[in-house]
C-alpha cells in the first residue's frame, strides 16, 4: 500500500508550490546518508540535520524539540521522485511571486542554481521530514505531514527551468 504524505504549507516556498510525493525507490543507509547530504553544499553531519529540525520546531510547530537517543536508529532515508508545479497562473507570474516574497541576496541565489539545473550540473535532492519522525522528538503533528528541511531555492530553480519532476529525499520512522 502507497502511503500518502502531504506537505505543510508553512513558509515561502511552500506557499508558491503544489507537491506530491511519487513512490520510493531507494533507501539510503541513514549512518551513509548523514556523512554525505551536503547542506547548503557545505555543511554535512548529523549536527546540521538536527539543527534544520530544530527550526521546523521553532518556526512552524512552535513546540520544544526533546531528543532522543535513538533517533537516527528509528528513522529510515528514502528516495522518492517527486512532482512539482507551482501555484501561479503563469510563469511571468510566478516570477513575480517569487520576486515579491524573497530577499534578493536569495533570488541571486535561487537564479544562479538555476543555471547549475539548466547545464544539467547535479546538485543535491531537497531535504524532507515526516510528521512521524517529528513525533518522535515532540512534534504531536499528523504522521502524514510533510515538512521540508533543505532545498527551497533548488524546488524554486527546478520550476523557473520548467522542471517538474524531480528526485528528493524524505526521513521517516522505520
Amino acid at each position: 500500500m502507497d502511503r500518502k504524505f502531504n506537505l505543510v504549507k508553512k513558509g515561502n516556498t511552500e506557499a508558491l508550490i503544489n507537491f506530491k510525493l511519487n513512490n520510493p525507490f531507494n533507501e539510503i543507509p541513514i549512518d551513509k546518508f548523514i556523512r554525505q547530504y551536503k547542506i547548503s553544499n557545505f555543511f554535512k553531519g548529523s549536527f546540521f540535520i538536527k539543527r534544520l529540525i530544530n527550526k521546523i520546531f521553532k518556526y512552524k510547530i512552535n513546540k520544544q524539540v526533546i531528543w532522543t537517543s535513538n533517533f537516527w536508529e528509528t528513522v529510515s532515508v528514502l528516495k522518492y521522485k517527486a512532482s512539482i508545479t507551482h501555484n501561479s497562473n503563469d510563469l511571468i507570474s510566478f516570477i513575480e511571486e517569487v520576486n515579491k516574497n524573497y530577499s534578493n541576496r536569495r533570488i541571486k541565489k535561487i537564479y544562479s542554481l538555476k543555471k547549475i539545473i539548466k547545464d544539467n550540473n547535479n546538485i543535491e535532492y531537497p531535504l524532507f521530514i515526516s510528521g512521524d519522525c517529528l513525533n518522535l522528538i515532540n512534534a504531536n503533528v499528523s504522521n502524514d505531514s510533510i515538512y521540508m528541511l533543505d532545498g527551497s531555492r533548488r524546488i524554486i530553480a527546478y520550476l523557473l527551468n520548467d522542471i517538474s519532476n524531480i528526485n528528493v529525499y524524505l526521513l521517516v520512522k522505520k
